[in-house]
Order: structure tokens, then C-alpha cells, then sequence
């Protein structure tokens, strides 16, 4: 089975990219943002005040968490209307939005997956705005449109999210999101005549279709909640999840129930069948955990799976990772971090799993062990060195087979085997390579492009350098800078900072279009990976969670102030780029050091801490930030959540914050309140600006025109705003 190897990719920025046209720095020749007073549109200020364990927390801008309420719909038409019409007098908007459509402009490719003898591929000639899943029967043979998203909706607003073949390649389960919601619509169509087969599932909102060998049916994992109904509340918190077993050609109503745990209705569930399809396992997590539990079915024989089956509680203490790899028999590689922080691999009898008798196979080393994906008689180790990707080969036995050569210091973010030879593909990317595919040939230890997308002379111009600065404990923290060769540092430059800082992501080199525009714009793009992530290993990531966020924040400020003390910009000239959970991190320092920066840009920001177990996902994420209704946890919640430290009569830099929607992982309420809550303290003449996209959901499923159009607006406003040399 193909296996994730960046942790959880869906809330960074996005990571296709092409090179711009060369030209002088729009950067440097724009004009300051027009400095009239700007009248925001009229913001109901409510009563509304919780008490929260005796602690009293003013909420005044609560109705804006009822989305579909006429009232917040109007009051984000109007929000819309003002981003829209300070945007459109700024004269570099067209030469960033033509900057940004070229960045977006060319062939990408997704790496092949095989089954059988097929294999299948996406591709997308440029500005589609979605990818297209084409299938090759032989790979000497032509491939044909397997599924074409335009078939669902002709303007591109239903994307294919995820598929699976069966073994054999004749059937391929995939799944669909419609118009920006997170819960998936599963059908099933033929390989050979690219036609539906008629099966349709809903309530499913993430996890594998697993398949079991004799290509009948597939397990998968399904939400309580089931399809959210037009006019639903789509903030509800999300329902248990069970396992069920769904057989092509059966209504829905007919699947099987496998597994179910009623006592622990907010653990999350994955389901998978072994490549031998002897075995389903499954994951059991408590929300964002790092530990889970592991369990198995043994499915006696694989062409006659017996869905009833005993279930069997291999791992139940939750007390490390156990991540199912691969299986010889009734021997399971599983990668855990078990006596291991660092991670490593180890071969396991499911008849005797005491650890005592675990047989080391990958060991601990300090380079944390991302992912371990089985190729033939290889394993493929996934190592983080000082954040960037190291790929190694192993026997089964654990003997080292050397290394594989990537192309430069980035990121491998796809890696997938050829079902019927000794080879995988991988997508390596980094700040300055565009995605490319390269296949790695077992026999002959060799790489060799399979598909790299067309290469432009002027990233020659631009080069990455890691730098180490100090954090305010004393830590040494690493960053990625990049900028053009020969940057001279005078403190002159503007300069964008992103990061995490939560949920063990890693912030490893990737491209973005975002960032390939404004380095051609002229301006410097950092990264800086403060703890929380998962760059350094488990410790890294623990001493800054829960109640030791703070941390993480600290060490982005120290980022910071080290560009500044470098003279690689300076205040007016620094600009925080975020989305997601890295928005809770941007939030969290512009409202502690509103001076420290000159423009803030958030996406999709998490930026209530005090009610974010409330909406959606939220309540899964109190392992990594602790829970509002504990007493502990509100102290620490509440002195760096960035909605709670808004002041009054405040100067904040200049700042946009968008959103979609229609987002159902973190809720749209997050931005809608912040922005309230900006445009009501702000005391100086920078604007605040709430940029909402209709129909749009999480980012990993916006159509590419309206991420292009999302992209140059965030990039007109910090080039009107973060004007070096003046």
C-alpha cells in the first residue's frame, strides 16, 4: 500500500509551482496602499459572555458562527465588497494576477499507481481546474480518461479526492467532494469501459478504500453524521466512525458492520487490508494523538475473505505509535515509537507480541523516521534531515542497501510501487524544482526521470540557504531562506515567514505558485521550523503542545527578529504568510508583537482556542492543544488564542484574512470572528481585510482558477504593502 510521506499535507500550502517571467520587481516599484480611511461594513458587537470554570470570556461577535444565517451571509457579501474594492485601485493588480495565472501554467503529473497490469496516472495540462485520471492498460499501450472531473460539473467544482483500485485492476473505487464539502461521495466504475458500475456511498469523510483480494468489495470508514443536507449545520461536530464492508454491486443499506466502538465515540478509525490480503488492520486514534491502538482480523483465505471473523486486539494500551508497514505471514513491520522517539521499524509475530520479542529492523536514529513503504524485497525509509527528505533501502532482514540519490536538499511527498517490478516512482519537490516524478530502478540502483515538468532558466537566479538562529529558551531553531543569488543585506528587502508549529506537521521544502510569484516580485521567502513540528522527532513536537504552545510561538517570533537583526528586512518590510494551524501560530505573534511585522496574510487560520472543539474537527485536535473545559488547559488556551488577545485601540499591521465557505475542517467562523474583532480594535490607518470564496471548502479541493484568483489577491495586497528601499 502507497503511504503519506510528508505528516498530514492537507493544511500547508499548496505545493505545484511554475516559474515566472522575468521583469523588475513589482515588489520595489508599488505604491503604498491608499491611505484613506477605510469604513468597514457595520459589525453587530453582542453581549454574549461565557463562563468558562469560573473564568468569564466575552464573546461578542458569537453570531457569526450561524454561516448560513441571512444575517453573517450578507455581512460577508459586504466583506467581500470592500476586499474587492481596495483591491482593485491598487495598480499592480493586473501584473500580479497575469504573474500568478503564468505560475500556474503548466503540464503537472501526478506519479503512477499500478494494480495488475494497469496503471494509472492524473494529469492536468495547465490550468484545468481539476486533474483528470487517465488509465494505461499495458505500458506500451495509449492511456484513455478514466474519470474526467468535468463530467461531474462543468466548471470544476467537483474533484475527484481519492481512489483505489481493486488487486487485479479491473474496478476502481473513487470518491468525490461536492462544492467544497468534506464529506465524500464513493462510486465505482469499470476500468476497461470507464463507465460507473452503479454503486454510490456517502458518509465518508477521509480514510483508504481497502479492497479485499477477491476484488468484490472494499472496507471503509463512514461518519455518523452521514451526507450533510442542504441548509444543515455545517459546523456540527463531527459523529463516531465505524467499519464497514461494502460490496460492488449491493446498495449501501446491505454493507456490513465490522467494527464499531460506541464507549469512545470521538476515536478516529482506519481500515486496511494487508498486500497479501490475509489481514485487515485497524488504526484506532484518539483524535490527533500520537499514540494509537492496533487491531487485527485475520481473514483466513483471502480469495474468500470471512468477514466475521474474530477481531483481535494486537496493541491496546495507547501508548506509542503502531503503524501497520507490511506483513511476511503472520509476521507485521510495523513502525512505532515504541522505546523510540525517532521512530523506527520492527518485525513483530502477531502470536507472540510481547516487545520483548520484537526483532529490530530500521533502528532509532536522529533523524526521525517519517514512513517505511515495502517494495518487493526493499523497504524504502523516509527520513527528516535537518527538514528535508533522505530516502534509504533496507533488506527485509534489515541489511542496508544503500541510499537513494534525490535530486537536491527537498521534499519527497508521493512515493508508489510498481505492482508487477522491481521499481517505485516518487514526486520530489523542493523550494526551487517544480514537482517531478523519477522512477528508482532496484536491480540497477538507479534514478531516472519519469516525468519532470518544463524548466525555466531563471530559477538559476534564486538559491536556498538553511540558517539557525536562536529561540528565546536558548533552542537552536533551523530555517529555509530563499531569495536571489547575491542578495545584498541591508534590511531593505521584504521578506514573507511562514510556519506550523503544530500537529507534528513538518515545514520540509515544497513549492508553492504564492511563493514562486513573490520571489519573482522581488522578495525573500522564509520557513522557519519552530517546535510543534515534526523536523527533530517526538520531543521536538512535544515541547511545544498542549500547554507549551507558547513555545512555538516564541520561537517564531525569535525567526523573526532574526531576519530583522540580519538585516535581511526589517519591521515595516516583514510579512507572516499562514494557513491553517500555521494560522493559529501567525495570529498568535502579530497580537503579541503587533510591530514586529508589516502585513499579515491568513488562510483558513485556527484562531479560537476557546471554542474550537465546538466546530467540526475541533474536537479531535484537544490532544494537541488541550480542552477548554479544563481548567489548565483555558489558562494556557486563552493566553495566546488570537481571537481572546485582540486589544482594543491597537495598531495591527496591515492584514487579509480569507477563508472558504464552505470549509468543514477548520470552520470559516475562525476568520469571520478574527476579522470582526481586527477591524473593531484597530487604531491605525492599516486595513483589515476578510476575503471569503463562495462554494469552496478545504483547500486541497479548490478548482485551480478560483486558488489563482485567491492567490494573486493575497499577493496584490503584501506587494501594495511590504515596500522595500522606501
Amino acid at each position: 500500500m502507497a503511504f503519506p510521506l510528508v505528516p498530514n499535507p492537507i493544511r500547508t500550502l499548496t505545493i505545484c509551482f511554475a516559474a515566472l517571467a522575468g521583469g523588475k520587481s513589482l515588489v520595489a516599484q508599488a505604491p503604498q496602499a491608499a491611505s484613506a480611511a477605510i469604513h468597514y461594513p457595520a459589525t453587530t458587537r453582542g453581549l454574549q459572555v461565557d463562563d468558562l470554570n469560573g473564568i468569564r470570556v466575552p464573546d461578542p461577535y458569537r453570531w457569526l458562527e450561524a454561516v448560513n444565517a441571512p444575517g453573517v451571509q450578507a455581512w460577508v457579501a459586504s466583506q467581500n465588497s470592500l476586499t474587492q474594492a481596495y483591491l482593485a485601485q491598487l495598480p499592480v493588480r493586473k501584473a500580479v494576477q497575469d504573474q500568478v495565472t503564468h505560475s500556474w501554467n503548466y503540464p503537472k503529473i501526478g506519479a503512477p499507481f499500478t494494480a495488475g497490469e494497469r496503471r494509472f496516472f492524473y494529469e492536468n495540462s495547465g490550468l484545468e481546474n481539476q486533474s483528470v485520471l487517465y488509465a494505461q492498460e499495458r505500458t506500451d499501450a495509449l492511456p484513455h480518461v478514466l474519470i474526467d472531473p468535468y463530467s461531474f460539473s462543468k466548471d470544476g467544482l467537483i474533484p475527484v479526492v481519492d481512489q483505489s483500485p481493486s488487486a487485479d485492476g479491473r474496478l476502481i473505487a473513487y470518491a468525490v467532494a461536492m462544492r467544497g464539502a468534506s464529506m465524500r461521495t464513493v462510486r465505482v466504475r469499470d476500468v476497461r469501459t470507464a463507465q460507473d458500475v452503479g454503486d454510490s456511498l456517502v458518509g465518508i469523510k477521509s480514510g483508504p478504500l481497502s479492497w479485499t483480494r477477491d476484488g468484490r468489495g472494499f472496507f471503509y470508514v463512514r461518519s455518523e453524521l452521514g451526507q450533510p443536507t442542504t441548509g444543515s449545520n455545517q459546523l456540527a461536530p463531527e459523529g463516531r466512525q465505524r467499519v464497514f464492508y461494502h460490496r460492488v454491486g449491493k446498495p449501501q443499506s446491505d454493507d456490513q458492520l465490522i467494527y464499531e466502538n460506541p464507549e469512545h465515540p470521538d476515536w478516529q478509525l482506519r481500515a486496511d487490508v494487508s498486500d497479501d490480503g490475509q489481514y485487515l488492520v485497524l488504526a484506532l486514534r484518539a483524535g490527533t494523538d500520537l499514540h494509537n491502538r492496533l487491531y487485527f482480523i485475520d481473514l483466513d483465505n483471502p480469495k474468500r475473505p470471512n468477514l466475521g471473523a474474530p477481531l483481535v486486539k494486537l496493541f491496546d494500551a495507547g501508548d506509542a505509535l503502531y503503524e501497520f508497514v507490511a506483513n511476511r505471514g503472520p509476521v507485521f513491520y510495523l513502525r512505532t515509537s515504541k522505546g523510540a522517539p525517532h521512530y523506527r521499524l520492527v518485525a513483530v509475530d502477531i502470536n507472540t507480541p510481547d516487545v520483548n520479542r520484537w526483532t529490530p529492523i530500521i533502528r532509532e536514529t536522529y533523524d526521525p523516521l517519517l514512513a517505511v513503504q515495502r517494495v518487493d524485497d526493499r523497504f524504502v525509509a523516509h527520513r527528516l534531515r535537518d527538514a528535508h527528505s533522505v530516502l534509504d533501502l533496507f533488506a527485509l532482514d534489515g541489511g542496508v542497501r544503500g541510499t537513494v540519490e534525490l535530486p537536491g536538499v527537498g521534499t519527497v511527498v508521493e512515493l508508489n510501487p510498481n505492482s508487477d517490478g522491481r521499481e517505485f516512482y516518487f514526486t520530489f519537490t523542493s523550494f526551487l524544482q517544480p514537482p517531478a516524478i523519477y522512477r528508482y530502478d532496484l536491480e540497477t540502483r538507479t534514478v531516472s526521470p519519469y516525468k519532470e515538468p518544463r524548466t525555466d532558466e531563471l530559477l538559476a537566479r534564486y538559491e536556498t540557504t538553511q540558517l539557525f538562529f536562536t529561540s528565546k529558551d536558548g533552542t537552536r531553531v533551523s530555517m529555509f531562506l530563499t531569495a536571489r543569488r547575491g542578495l545584498t543585506l541591508d534590511g531593505t528587502q521584504a521578506a514573507l515567514l511562514s510556519g506550523v508549529g503544530s500537529m507534528n506537521e513538518s515545514s520540509t521544502p515544497v513549492f508553492s505558485p504564492e511563493v514562486a510569484a513573490w520571489l519573482e516580485l522581488g522578495g525573500i521567502y522564509a520557513v522557519a521550523n519552530v517546535r510543534g513540528g515534526g523536523e527533530n522527532g517526538r520531543a521536538w513536537h512535544d515541547s511545544a503542545s498542549g500547554p507549551r504552545k507558547q513555545v512555538a510561538i516564541n520561537d517564531f517570533i525569535a525567526a523573526a527578529e532574526f531576519l530583522i537583526n540580519q538585516r535581511y528586512t526589517r519591521s515595516s518590510s516583514l510579512g507572516i504568510v499562514a494557513r491553517g494551524f500555521g494560522g493559529l501560530l501567525a495570529g498568535a505573534a502579530m497580537t503579541q508583537r503587533p510591530d514586529l511585522f508589516g502585513a499579515v496574510v491568513i488562510d483558513a487560520g485556527l484562531l479560537d482556542m476557546a471554542r474550537f472543539p465546538r466546530f467540526t474537527s475541533g474536537a479531535t485536535w484537544i490532544p494537541e492543544f488541550g480542552s477548554p473545559d479544563r481548567l489548565a488547559d483555558l489558562h494556557s488556551l486563552l493566553a495566546y488564542s488570537p481571537l481572546q488577545n485582540v486589544r482594543a485601540a491597537t495598531r495591527y499591521p496591515a492584514t487579509m484574512i480569507t477563508a472558504g465557505e464552505r470549509d468543514e475542517v477548520i470552520a470559516p467562523a475562525h476568520s469571520y470572528k478574527f476579522a470582526a474583532a481586527l477591524q473593531a480594535a484597530q487604531s491605525g490607518p492599516n486595513p483589515i481585510l476578510l476575503r471569503v470564496e463562495p462554494d469552496a471548502g478545504d483547500g486541497a479541493t479548490i478548482p485551480i482558477l478560483k486558488q489563482i484568483a485567491a492567490s494573486a489577491d493575497r499577493l496584490t495586497f503584501l506587494v501594495s504593502t511590504l515596500r522595500p528601499g522606501k
